[in-house]
């Protein structure tokens, strides 16, 4: 009680504080406004800023955007020299990634990540990619590999305004590779001290009207007792195997009628892991289908749009997923209209429309399931934004969202922002938005039913979800300074204050059963309220050849009630970042990343997380007239080896291997 209480009297001055700072902000927006406005176009105007899509689902400069947004580049990607997504937004700051495995990830934006935690949301160009079965980033059922990517757009704030329900927290938005800026033949090999190895061949090419490419890579990752050479006891089969090809054919008309099929698959094995105390699972396998077709159209030089199909099927052979095999089907239909240069208006919006089917057969009736009965769920939203350019210098941003959910809630989202550049060249940008989103589990979770077979384990375990459970709530109030320093540095600094209302965690009860075990029934449903704010503060330098950045973050998290569960692991309190590039001259280029992470020391599971220090170097180079390029790097180069980390679902883990040198062979002709 008394710690309810005075968590209510923190929310209440920190939000004294954080409006105190937003009105501030504001007052230059109404005392000094331009007389020459209404016809500038924003675009125009910063021609060499970053264009991001995924603060709004249009092309605004980064400096200018209503929500933060981080960018990772393809240089950013292809110089770091991961092959996995989750470590590369280990160095972006805002973003929480905890590594429960050799091959999975627990990843947040300002914390709440967790393996199935669904308040972050993932897309691939703007198409939805959580699994859509259990929720959350499911980064090995994508046919992508890293070197396919252009950018990752990380919207570090509320986004369920642009894309619905479950971006609570923020958006992952991976964009890939156009065919005509990746021409010709691509191919490139790696091999790690551990017997690791990644390959991958992609073809693109560009003819009149067509572009097209094809790309196939496979990844082979040992596990962890194989890396470590770990006694049986301690487990560490966490291998993956994964195969994938994917494919693009653009076509473009005569009236600018651009029409683009795509196609892909992905098929991961990966090891066993322990869930609520079930260890004798076996490896788990994972077929992933997705097909896209995407039709876009420039009807004046105001007005564009487009419609789009996007569809998935996964078979999911998965004892560690509740000893089941299952199938899903999803459909996603999606139009937009983009006008631009209405009275100083800039308007998008439009809708979407998808169909999830999923179906459970158990691979051990009546011992450990997670659905007795197939689940079919439907998803409807319409989205509409507008940005009202009011001076030269001043722009206002409103966003509104309402989506419909069979197995939930009908439930809106909105932002509403003003963008004000302090002086007439718009190097000193200030930002204020406030912000409301929410999250639904998807059906599949909803209608769970999970329990064991107490005559082959020695407790009785039950689980279900209460079936009026509420959707989780996110109210926020957001400000940002952006300053671009002689063209060559760039201060950005971002904060928040967030307040969450019925967020969904566990609640157990414990008893014995008329055989004399000892029972626990886990209820998932609302636990109470919490509160999160923190700071996020960025240095970027490039010119010439040298570019670097360094980054700090402040996250803090409290909740209403002492140990109260909200299925997750909390943020750390203090991240720092440093990046940096040095291309020695024309052919050697040397990279160096790294980011430090507070411990976790009690997450509301009472599960801990050790401090970390990631560091990255690579260094590279490029021979045969820069058609090719080798690589030598260390990842991890601090740490040998990382203890347990415990999933909020597991009683168990085991440790993970840390350092790791490999070599890495590109060519491209």
């Amino acid at each position: 009680m008394f710690k309810a209480v005075s968590s209510l009297e923190r929310r209440k001055s920190t939000a004294a504080v954080f409006s105190l700072y937003l009105l501030l902000s504001a007052t230059p927006s109404f005392a000094r406004i331009s007389e020459d406005f209404g016809e500038a176009d924003e675009l125009l105007l910063f021609q060499d800023m970053t264009l991001v899509v995924s603060a709004s689902r249009q092309k605004q400069p980064e400096n200018l955007l209503s929500v933060p947004v981080s960018v990772v580049t393809a240089d950013d990607l292809h110089y770091g020299g991961q092959s996995s997504i989750e470590e590369t937004l280990r160095y972006a700051p805002g973003v929480d990634v905890v590594r429960m495995d050799r091959n999975r990830y627990g990843i947040g934006i300002h914390g709440l990540e967790g393996m199935f935690s669904d308040r972050t949301m993932t897309l691939v160009d703007g198409m939805p990619a959580d699994s859509p079965a259990f929720g959350g980033p499911e980064f090995s059922s994508l046919p992508i590999m890293v070197e396919d990517i252009e950018r990752i757009e990380i919207v570090r704030g509320s986004g369920g305004a642009a894309w619905g329900a479950n971006a609570l927290s923020g958006v992952i938005n991976i964009i890939t590779k156009d065919p005509e800026t990746v021409p010709g033949l691509f191919l490139s090999s790696t091999v790690s001290q551990f017997g690791d190895g990644s390959s991958q061949v992609r073809y693109a090419d560009v003819s009149g009207k067509w572009q097209w490419l094809l790309s196939a890579g496979y990844e082979d990752l040992n596990s962890s007792s194989d890396v470590l050479d770990l006694s049986v006891n301690e487990g560490g089969d966490d291998f993956k195997r994964r195969t994938l090809a994917r494919g693009e054919l653009i076509y473009t008309t005569e009236s600018e009628l651009e029409i683009t099929f795509g196609a892909g698959m992905t098929g991961t094995d990966q090891g066993a892991f322990e869930t609520a105390g079930i260890s004798d699972a076996g490896a788990n396998e994972l077929i992933t289908a997705n097909g896209y077709l995407k039709a876009e159209k420039v009807f004046s030089s105001t007005m564009e749009g487009y419609f789009r199909w996007a569809g998935r099927y996964q078979d999911m052979d998965r004892p560690s997923y509740g000893a089941a095999e299952y199938q899903v089907l999803e459909n996603d239909f999606e139009a937009q209209i983009n006008m631009t240069g209405l009275a100083s208006h800039s308007i998008a919006f439009g809708g979407n429309f998808r169909n999830t089917d999923i179906s459970t057969l158990p691979l051990v009736p009546n011992v450990f399931t997670l659905a007795e009965e197939d689940v079919s769920e439907r998803w409807f939203g319409l989205f509409a934004s507008d940005r009202y350019q009011y001076s030269k210098q001043l722009f206002f941003e409103a966003q509104l969202r309402g989506d419909y959910f069979s197995e939930g809630e009908t439930d809106w989202s909105g932002r509403l922002s003003s963008i004000y550049g302090i002086d007439s060249l718009m190097d000193h940008v200030v930002r204020i938005s406030a912000a409301k989103s929410y999250r639904q589990p998807v059906g599949f979770i909803r209608n769970a039913i999970f329990y064991n077979d107490p005559r082959k384990e020695d407790y009785d375990f039950q689980f279900s979800v209460d079936p009026d459970m509420q959707s989780e709530q996110a109210w926020s109030l957001e400000g940002g300074y952006h300053w671009n320093i002689k063209d060559t540095i760039k201060f950005k600094t971002d904060l928040y204050y967030m307040w969450y209302k019925d967020l969904i965690g566990g609640r157990a009860e414990y008893g014995v059963n008329t055989q004399g075990l000892p029972t626990y029934h886990l209820y998932v449903d609302n636990t109470g309220d919490a509160e999160g704010y923190g700071v996020e503060i960025e240095l970027d330098y490039e010119s010439g050849p040298l570019q670097w950045s360094i980054w700090y973050a402040f996250n803090e998290f409290e909740t209403e009630f002492w140990h109260q569960s909200i299925r997750s692991f909390l943020p750390a309190r203090n991240k720092v970042g440093i990046n940096l590039r040095w291309k020695i001259d024309s052919n050697w280029t040397f990279n160096g990343q790294y980011a430090y992470s507070d411990p976790v020391d009690e997450d509301v599971s009472d599960y801990s997380i050790e401090s970390s220090n990631h560091l990255d170097l690579t260094i590279s180079r490029g021979f045969m007239e820069k058609k090719g390029e080798l690589m030598f790097g260390v990842m991890d180069l601090l740490k040998k080896e990382y203890d347990p980390v415990v999933g909020l679902d597991q009683t168990s883990s085991h440790p993970i291997p840390g350092r790791m040198f490999f070599c890495r062979l590109q060519f491209v002709f």
